[in-house]
């Protein structure tokens, strides 16, 4: 007895076997997407927050003027879920020019491609008091994954590395001087 060809033609055991193969590292793309950008988020989230904290008792016009070393090591100490800060962390602190409200350091910004060697002092003026500063400080982190379309897409550096970046701007309060008035 010889099978037929035809009855074997109806059969459509394997029908989902093509599309899924198809489909499924489809979705496992856009998941694994998702996840980096979410875990993106949650670390700018992390580094703005920190900064702010950081920076809150320069604001207030209460705290001693904090070294380079000591300030990278407030917003450190506040960054929770960040491996490595301490060594990826640049910060810079300038004043802002109130003619033109521009927001760029006149020396070039330390965000991309920096050495610990390079790292300077952040120059606070506190002789004068009412003077527009800002603080500009980046974070470079490796992505999740490199093989996700997120992933990809961000503009990395000589070591594998994207930069996160935020900027605060406080006023440089007069210091108390210990004089009563």
């Amino acid at each position: 007895m010889i099978p037929r060809p035809h009855k074997d033609r109806s059969r459509d055991d394997g029908a989902v076997t093509l599309p899924t193969i198809f489909w499924i590292p489809v979705f496992f793309m856009i998941l694994l997407a998702s996840v980096e950008l979410m875990v993106l988020n949650m670390r700018q989230v992390l580094l703005d927050r920190a900064v702010d904290v950081a920076t809150r008792d320069l604001r207030l016009g209460n705290a001693e003027v904090p070294t380079h070393e000591a300030l990278r090591n407030r917003i450190c100490s506040v960054i929770a879920f960040v491996s490595g800060c301490r060594d990826n962390l640049s910060v810079e602190v300038f004043p802002v020019d109130t003619a033109t409200w521009s927001l760029d350091n006149p020396d070039a910004p330390r965000c991309a491609d920096f050495t610990a060697d390079e790292a300077h002092e952040p120059v606070f003026d506190t002789s004068t008091g009412n003077r527009v500063m800002a603080l500009r400080a980046c974070l470079r982190l490796k992505p999740m994954s490199g093989v996700d379309p997120l992933a990809m897409a961000l503009r990395l550096d000589g070591s594998g590395r994207f930069t996160l970046s935020t900027v605060t701007v406080f006023v440089n309060e007069p210091r108390n001087t210990g004089t009563a008035s």
